[in-house]
């Protein structure tokens, strides 16, 4: 047989457990490991509020477009998106324009397109410039493509 505990003890064994708990808890609260560091600049809180657009050639606002005109000789055609409405939109696609024709026109150039410059306004977001990448295209014009300022509706 046991022998009877006082309410005493069991009042103090009760103290202890809840004081060492207590411990516990504080002592995980008493700050980052030494190792643990935070470094470099706090991730930026999106700002955009409503739909992001690209401008078509007139200032139509489109969303995922199938083509995008690239100034008056230039149209890219057959556009699969496979991000949009962040920094930066990315899609792949075909390149037909003046100064590549008739070969281009037949068979359009295979391309990537990032549209980037996202540019905030009250209640929606536009891009505003666009790079093509298009492997048959070299020198001067590849460079020309590496970035196409676009039109942005005026608000």
């Amino acid at each position: 047989m046991r022998p009877a505990r006082s309410a005493t003890a069991t009042v103090r064994t009760a103290g202890a457990a809840v004081a060492a708990g207590a411990v516990l808890l504080v002592s995980g609260c008493a700050g980052p490991d030494a190792l643990l560091r935070d470094e470099g600049p706090a991730a930026a809180r999106s700002t955009r509020s409503g739909p992001v657009y690209v401008a078509d050639g007139t200032g139509r606002p489109l969303q995922r477009p199938d083509s995008l005109p690239l100034g008056d000789a230039a149209r890219l055609t057959g556009l699969h998106w496979t991000s949009w409405g962040g920094p930066t939109a990315l899609a792949s696609g075909g390149l037909s324009a003046d100064w590549c024709a008739p070969e281009c026109f037949r068979r359009p150039y295979d391309v990537k397109v990032t549209l980037s410059g996202l540019q905030r306004l009250p209640d929606v977001a536009y891009y505003s410039s666009v790079g093509v990448v298009a492997p048959q295209v070299h020198g001067e014009r590849a460079a020309e493509l590496g970035r196409v300022s676009l039109r942005l509706p005026e608000i």
